[in-house]
C-alpha cells in the first residue's frame, strides 16, 4: 500500500480517486463489491468540476491542492 500522506503535484485529488477506484475494480474478486466500486468511478467522473483558486502572492491560478504546492516565483525571490 502507498503512503497515505504523499502528496503528488502532478495528480489532483479527483484524479486519485479514479486512479484507486479503477486499481479496485480490477483486483475485486466479488461481483457485488464490483459493482458498487463501478457506480462509485461513474458518480466520481460526474461530480461538479473543483472551482479553481488564484494564489494570494503571486496570482498564479489552478486547481487548489496544485495552488497549495507550486512553486511560488514571488516567494522564491524574497529568499
Amino acid at each position: 500500500m502507498i503512503g497515505r500522506n504523499r502528496r503528488t503535484p502532478e495528480r489532483t485529488a479527483r484524479e486519485a480517486v479514479e486512479m484507486h477506484l479503477a486499481q479496485a475494480i480490477t483486483r475485486c474478486e466479488s461481483p457485488v463489491v464490483r459493482a458498487h466500486l463501478e457506480v462509485a468511478r461513474e458518480q466520481c467522473q460526474h461530480l461538479p468540476p473543483t472551482p479553481l483558486v488564484e494564489c494570494p502572492v503571486c496570482g498564479a491560478t489552478g486547481l487548489p491542492e496544485r495552488i497549495a504546492v507550486h512553486d511560488c516565483p514571488a516567494i522564491a525571490r524574497d529568499h
